[in-house]
């Protein structure tokens, strides 16, 4: 079952919120209402606010492609692979979630950042690491001996 695209006419899969083609929205599935509270006639308000419930704040990228990216910043300046690691899996479930069309497709750059910004950094902080374990080796091995 697919859903074709009301500007572009492209089928989608059934569970996508965005078109794979030009990423313009789906729509929501129709909403379905709670049943009443006990004592509440069918038909009256509630008092729950109403609204779309999955409703983007960020407007036309997912918050996960802003995590990737905020975590590869953090990568490269100062954690290293603590938030490298994190950086570069949530930027390739974002990435799977824009081809797949469950996120809007402005948030890709930002995902590709935080996929590999998170791997590059992990790597040059492991680097980092490494050398500078061997530099302090070679430091306490050339040192004078103190008894």
């Amino acid at each position: 079952m697919t859903k074709p695209c009301p500007k572009c006419n492209q089928p989608n899969p059934a569970e996508a919120a965005f078109c794979l083609n030009c990423a313009t929205p789906l729509g929501a599935p129709p909403r379905q209402e709670p049943p009443p509270f006990v004592g509440q006639q069918p038909g009256a308000q509630n008092w729950a606010p109403t609204g779309h419930a999955q409703q983007n704040s960020s407007g036309e990228y997912g918050q996960k492609a802003v995590a990737a990216l905020i975590l590869a910043i953090l990568a490269l300046f100062c954690c290293g692979p603590i938030s490298g690691v994190p950086a570069a899996i949530v930027g390739w479930l974002e990435l799977d979630s824009i081809k797949n069309g469950r996120s809007p497709a402005g948030g890709r750059w930002m995902a590709l950042v935080g996929l590999w910004g998170g791997i590059i950094s992990s790597i040059i902080h492991v680097g980092i690491y490494f050398l500078w374990i061997l530099m302090s080796m070679m430091s306490a091995a050339s040192g004078p001996y103190y008894y």
